[in-house]
């Protein structure tokens, strides 16, 4: 009998240009895929809002589907009326009645042997969840979401903006190691959320990671890298990666265009704000939001991400090294992936240390392609996604 399973999505995973969209798409496929009756309840917010009519045809696979529109844009009167309570404003803002309603409405049709929360974004919907149905709670866990906004708070210079970071990061992980401890079942993304869940006494965790499609016909062939770039790709709404293109444009940069003055470096994401648009560079090229991100990744030669706070895993790291690309990043940014330094991928956490990678690495061209090769290798041993999620529903429907 097939594994019957309902998703909830703070957020429609569409299109497939961010981590977040990535990973979710890929799980919705991967259980549909094995035989298993998926049903998807998401939240189509203001921020990430989705014309429906646009999604790809595997969303008719779908047992039900069903989406409700939630208004997530911070707003400033209700940020501020939050102060006065002791509730997490990062979560309340994806609380919406007419998703409970949905939701309710959804679990008296029909029976699941599991419910896949993505985040803790959707677990203030627990308790209704386990009012009306006697399914398993898991809760996929993308990032430990207060770790980001510590990390944030740590680096942060303004005092007020650091003293009202200091609120929301403690209510958020408050809200955060209260919750996790009430599902069945975490689903981490990453081994760093494992091994920190372990350290805190919380052993009921799955590794289920990102994976790649190590059958996927790419153009590699076809596409020839320029030799004398380097390039950023991640979502510019996303706070970490607006704070680490900062200090690469600022800090790190200045110092390879006093070496390297050739370079091109070519910054790629959806929603770049208009100060980096606007900042003319003759070296620099803001391309924004691309088409295609494997095309794009294949068109330039060396990946840079210059994470300085971050949790979960980089999903962007592992494509790029599918594709054989040798990547520069901070620690942080390869956290949960498990490389190497030197050998399949370079650490570099100072301004100093970026730049001098940088220049090394474009100018030996040779040593960067075999640190490309052996990140390929490595994804493919250890990031097959067909085999990720066998054993995921092996386990279940022997262990769960």
């Amino acid at each position: 009998m097939a594994v019957k399973i309902l998703i909830l999505t703070a957020r429609i995973p569409y299109p497939v240009r961010d981590g977040g969209a990535l990973a979710m798409s890929q799980t919705i496929e991967e259980y549909i895929a094995l035989g298993c009756e998926v049903s998807l309840l998401a939240m189509n917010t203001s921020r990430h809002w989705v014309d429906e009519n646009s999604l790809p045809t595997f969303y008719n696979k779908l047992v039900n589907f069903k989406t409700v529109y939630v208004k997530t844009n911070v707003n400033p009167l209700a940020a501020f009326i939050n102060l006065f309570t002791d509730k997490s404003y990062n979560v309340e803002r994806f609380i919406h009645k007419e998703y409970r309603i949905a939701l309710i409405e959804l679990l008296s049709k029909q029976t699941f042997d599991f419910i896949q929360f993505e985040s803790i974004y959707t677990a203030p919907y627990l308790d209704i969840a386990k009012a009306h149905t006697k399914a398993k709670m898991f809760c996929r866990v993308h990032n430990i979401e207060h770790l980001i906004w510590q990390r944030l708070t740590d680096n942060e210079k303004n005092f007020l903006k650091k003293r009202y970071l200091q609120l929301l990061t403690h209510r958020l992980k408050n809200y955060e190691l209260t919750i996790i401890q009430q599902f069945d079942l975490l689903l981490t993304i990453s081994a760093q959320e494992a091994a920190y869940f372990q350290d805190n006494k919380l052993n009921h965790c799955y590794h289920l990671p990102f994976g790649i499609d190590t059958n996927a016909q790419l153009p590699i062939e076809y596409i020839k890298p320029e030799i004398e770039s380097c390039y950023h790709l991640g979502s510019m709404d996303w706070a970490p990666n607006l704070e680490g293109v900062h200090w690469l444009r600022n800090e790190i940069w200045p110092l390879v265009q006093a070496i390297n003055p050739q370079l091109f470096l070519y910054l790629a994401g959806k929603n770049m704000p208009a100060n980096i648009v606007s900042e003319p560079d003759k070296n620099i090229i803001v391309k924004g939001e691309v088409d295609d991100i494997i095309v794009f990744s294949l068109e330039k030669n060396i990946m840079l991400v210059p994470l300085l706070a971050g949790a979960g895993i980089r999903i962007k790291i592992i494509q790029a090294m599918a594709l054989g690309k040798t990547i520069i990043g901070t620690t942080i940014a390869f956290e949960g992936i498990g490389i190497s330094n030197g050998e399949n991928g370079i650490v570099a956490d100072t301004a100093a240390d970026f730049a001098k990678a940088i220049n090394y690495y474009c100018l030996h061209t040779d040593k960067s392609k075999q640190i490309g090769q052996k990140a390929q290798a490595y994804v493919h041993k250890h990031y097959k996604k067909e085999t990720i999620y066998k054993n995921w529903m092996l386990f279940y429907e022997e262990v769960l």
